[in-house]
């Protein structure tokens, strides 16, 4: 099934998603362009990340479009999105599925600013794109290829966040690490960390050879342990296909979560910030209460909104937050940044770990101890709004309340203590699947936290009251 959302559109190559419903989509947000920014030819960038059948959609588009392109080839997600701003453009389409696998493709829609759409304007986009009928090839307009000064520009985009102070700390600390971009666009990575002093074991570095899954886990990132042991490095990064996700295995075995990356992020751009207590950190509401204690540590505070990246933009936008991110996701939000970036994130952890002279395995332990288990389970998409009335009742039975944000279709996040919930909602990306979080400072608690709710979730998918 094509899954349509404000995280964008994504479905099968081939089955759900092919060159003339990408045109479809790309019209409808051309359409959207013109009527926001007023101009009959707007300029737009173009990217993708190494999926086989990105190169074929891009010819697609690249053929219809009526407008100026620039074209960045294959590149992060990240390094994408600082085009748009870089150039000046009044927008941008990403060819990407980011972290669902290899036979998956799809699009993400950017505004002016480099961020993805807000959820209102991705639902014009959607809804516009199912009206159109005919288009006409273009022979006649601009585009300009510019792979080189994007990657180059956002190279230095990104250590001008880190700070020369940083920088220097970081080359005089003679790190070791391992990076695995799996065959993805994150493989630009290996030659930002070696610019900067740092030694690098790299793996999986041919674009579009996928020798693991494309979502880094500690199942598909286990065989790392080994290249980190042979080498002596820190940790290893692991990268999804358009590297705005990440993920560490560190030297002693440890596999972080993303919330423990967002954490050490957020204190790590916290440190550095005169009068952190000023500050406001931006989260999704399935962040770990981790997040929220070293926050709390320095005296900010924190924003729960809706899951969904574009959330997060937009709330951080408002509140003027130099940072935030979804826990749940991975990859950190730093401001100037407007979304998720996954190489940025490695060089901060790079930075923490040179500032401590201590191995990030060390630096982990020093904060707050959680334990935040994931579930995804398939579910009938049909019974969506009976499965959700029958987790509330569930828990209203036992005196607990369910917060709801996003409406019918968003989360439920039920507080069962002071520093433990569980987490329900519908994937906006991977179709008929619900996700599930269970967190805790207590392990036995999570555990059991998330053992009631898979038992919860299984009575009212299959229709049976509690």
């Amino acid at each position: 099934m094509l899954v349509e959302s404000f995280s964008g559109v994504r479905g099968i190559y081939g089955k759900d998603i092919n060159e003339s419903i990408a045109v479809k989509y790309a019209y409808s947000y051309l359409s959207f362009l013109r009527s926001r920014t007023k101009k009959a030819i707007p300029t737009i960038v173009i990217g993708m990340d190494t999926r086989p059948s990105g190169a074929k959609i891009t010819d697609a588009l690249l053929g219809v479009l009526d407008c100026s392109i620039i074209d960045v080839g294959i590149a992060p997600t990240p390094a994408i999105e600082f085009a748009v701003r870089h150039f000046n453009a009044d927008g941008g389409i990403i060819i990407t599925a980011s972290h669902n696998e290899p036979y998956w493709n799809g699009f993400k829609f950017l505004g002016g600013d480099g961020a993805v759409l807000s959820a209102k304007d991705m639902e014009f986009v959607i809804s516009n794109a199912k009206r159109l009928e005919n288009f006409h090839k273009i022979h006649d307009r601009k585009i300009e290829e510019c792979n080189k000064e994007a990657i180059e520009g956002y190279r230095s985009f990104i250590l001008g966040i880190v700070g020369r102070g940083s920088l220097e700390n970081i080359k005089g600390s003679k790190q070791k690490i391992v990076i695995d971009p799996n065959g993805g666009a994150g493989a630009i990575a290996k030659k930002i960390a070696e610019g900067i002093g740092v030694n690098v074991t790299a793996v999986n570095m041919q674009y579009g050879e996928f020798n693991r899954k494309v979502e880094p886990t500690e199942e598909s990132m286990f065989y790392l342990k080994n290249i980190i042991d042979e080498h002596n490095a820190g940790f290893a990064a692991g990268f999804d296909c358009d590297a705005d996700r990440i993920a560490i295995l560190l030297d002693n075995g440890r596999f972080l979560s993303g919330h423990c990356i967002l954490a050490l992020a957020v204190q790590e751009v916290l440190s550095n910030t005169r009068n952190p207590e000023r500050q406001t950190v931006v989260v999704n509401d399935a962040t770990s209460n981790l997040v929220r204690d070293v926050v709390q540590g320095f005296g900010a505070k924190i924003k729960y909104v809706e899951a969904g990246e574009t959330n997060v933009i937009e709330a951080m936008k408002a509140s003027k937050a130099i940072v935030g991110g979804e826990g749940s996701s991975g990859g950190a939000i730093v401001f100037p940044s407007r979304c998720r970036d996954g190489i940025l994130t490695m060089l901060m952890l790079l930075s923490i770990s040179a500032k401590k002279q201590k191995k990030l395995s060390g630096i982990v332990k020093e904060l707050p101890e959680y334990y935040t288990l994931r579930k995804n389970i398939p579910f009938d998409g049909t019974k969506h709004g009976n499965i959700k009335k029958s987790l509330k009742e569930h828990y209203s039975g036992k005196g607990l309340d369910a917060i709801e944000m996003g409406g019918m279709k968003g989360s439920l996040k039920i507080i069962t203590g002071r520093n433990s919930f569980v987490w329900f909602r519908a994937s906006k990306t991977e179709g008929d699947v619900f996700r599930i979080i269970a967190d805790s400072d207590n392990e036995q608690e999570a555990e059991k936290l998330m053992e009631e709710a898979v038992q919860a979730f299984s009575k009212a998918n299959a229709g049976q009251k509690n």
